[in-house]
């Protein structure tokens, strides 16, 4: 039979044979158990397939993290540790030797600090850290002590919470690792009371309905039994047919073993949609073997599924957590779109490297600084180095024409 491409969700195997929706459907069912289960059925192979999908773009993923994105970042930051150089370079000549008003020597200032201060963000480097204390009326440290104190009295004033340099926080976002772990243990602890609230509530219940309650539970161990039951009757059909060692051909015996070594893969995982799968494959069920399984076995089955698509639901959200974010409100999660966005960032860096590689030559040049430095308003407080980006946009695209007039360049 011809492979499907629907994937395991408990292995690396790809589920072989003839896709269980595509049998399913060659008969209408006959009732809610069965429609239940070929709607179940079709669940499952749907977040498979994206799970297979996602699962295959994260090795893509990484590759382009490493081989593109993180090359590009540096060459960018190597690029702004140069124009930090450069405008120290040039705050550092003469008065008379750029011809510069103390507004645009302020101006040049706050460039300096603003890329110095989003470099050291990313990591110490002393002698960025002496320009950035050189040309800012508070030293880097001093700052970052502010941000400190400023989120601790949020996180008191507005959370709740109390935490200090003192409980071992180097940084703010130290700092606020350090919250979210408080909160996280908070509300296990308000839910452990919650749930010791419930406890004893059902334990006055339970005094009141203690034989009601005995044959709940006995009937639920029934149910579960009789489950176990249904999945191993399916499991000890596959092995009766594919146990290697009552093959005496060589070959057929190789297929068997790995066969049964998805059987056996499947059954402890409870993956009952593989089992169902490697029987069709091997022939041993057929469209119409599914569509007359007994009701109680159906509802068994039905139950199986519903577990299974559940694990199967938070594998896939597992998987998708780390890249949400990584899309616009607008654009659907999938792999295509978040490596869209990726080649999107990637040219985005290139352009700043490019503009960057520009400016090291022109701000040499008084007349184009000149007209870069109108276009830049100075702030009363600039640290935030979120401001570098929108900046190179205004500078690199002005060329000074020689009449001293402002032209865009294309």
């Amino acid at each position: 039979m011809r492979p499907s491409a629907s994937a395991s969700l408990f292995g690396d195997e790809p589920l072989t044979g003839s896709s269980l929706t595509g049998v399913l459907a060659q008969h209408k069912p006959a009732n809610r158990a069965q429609k239940a289960f070929q709607q179940l059925v079709g669940r499952i192979e749907a977040k498979r397939e994206q799970l297979r999908h996602w699962q295959a773009y994260l090795q893509r993923y990484n590759r382009r993290i490493t081989d593109e994105v993180e090359p590009s970042r540096e060459r960018l930051r190597e690029g702004q540790r140069k124009m930090v150089g450069l405008i120290d370079e040039l705050l550092s000549l003469p008065r008379n030797a750029m011809r510069l008003t103390r507004l645009e020597r302020a101006k040049l200032g706050q460039l300096l600090t603003g890329m110095a201060g989003g470099l050291l963000a990313e990591g110490g480097d002393a002698a960025l850290e002496g320009l950035y204390d050189k040309y800012s009326g508070v030293s880097y440290r001093q700052v970052l002590r502010s941000e400190m104190e400023m989120t601790e009295s949020m996180l008191s004033e507005v959370f709740g919470l109390e935490i200090d340099g003192e409980d071992g926080a180097a940084s703010t976002e130290e700092l606020l690792e350090l919250a979210q772990k408080q909160m996280v243990e908070q509300f296990e602890e308000e839910e452990r009371l919650a749930e010791l609230r419930q406890e004893a509530r059902a334990a006055k219940r339970a005094k009141a309905g203690a034989a009601k309650a005995d044959a709940v539970q006995t009937r639920r161990e029934q149910v579960a039994k009789e489950v176990g039951q249904s999945l191993r009757e399916v499991y000890r059909k596959l092995v009766s047919a594919l146990h290697p060692d009552r093959e005496p051909d060589i070959k057929e015996r190789q297929r068997k073993t790995h066969l049964m070594q998805r059987v056996n893969q499947a059954y402890d995982a409870n993956d009952l949609l593989t089992l169902l799968g490697l029987q069709l494959e091997i022939e041993q069920i057929d469209a119409a073997h599914m569509a007359s399984v007994p009701p109680q076995r159906l509802a068994h089955y039905n139950q199986i599924l519903r577990e299974q698509l559940a694990e199967l639901e938070v594998e896939l959200e597992r998987c998708v957590e780390p890249f949400r974010g990584s899309v616009g409100p607008m654009s659907k999660l999938t792999p295509d779109n978040v490596d869209r966005e990726m080649g999107v960032e990637i040219a985005r860096i290139e352009l700043q490297i490019r503009e960057v590689v520009h400016d090291l030559t022109a701000f040499r040049d008084p007349n184009y600084l000149r007209q870069a430095l109108k276009l830049y308003r100075l702030e009363a407080d600039f640290v935030d180095a979120e401001d570098l980006a929108g900046l190179f946009d205004v500078l690199a695209p002005v060329q000074p024409t020689r009449a001293g007039k402002k032209r865009r360049r294309k």
